[in-house]
């Protein structure tokens, strides 16, 4: 993870911010509480609510943004990264929000 996501995902973040350096840590992701919880996932980020999941056309532009980025660019890195599927709408399976994000 630290070798390979963290310097990844921070750079994907930094372009997304459009900050002059990357600005993540592992607690970024996994919380302050990382090393107590062994690191686990979900486990750190705001929870979603499955039947109201932001959206990539929303009228509120920085939803918009967010959820587009996440879904065009961190989903599917993250997925490459750990070796596991991406997500699969059709089957629902694969690498998906919650794979990160608990849920509410």
């Amino acid at each position: 993870m630290t070798f390979a996501v963290l310097p990844n995902m921070a750079r994907l973040f930094q372009g997304f911010d459009r900050t002059p350096s990357p600005e993540m840590a592992c607690t970024t992701c996994h919380g302050a509480d990382a090393e107590r919880v062994a690191y686990a996932m979900p486990h750190g980020l705001p929870a979603l609510d499955p039947a109201r999941m932001p959206d990539p056309r929303s009228d509120d532009p920085n939803e918009a943004r967010m959820t587009k980025f996440m879904t065009d660019e961190v989903t599917p890195a993250m997925a490459d990264l750990l070796g596991v599927p991406r997500f699969d709408p059709t089957t629902g399976r694969g690498f998906s929000c919650f794979s990160c994000h608990p849920s509410r």
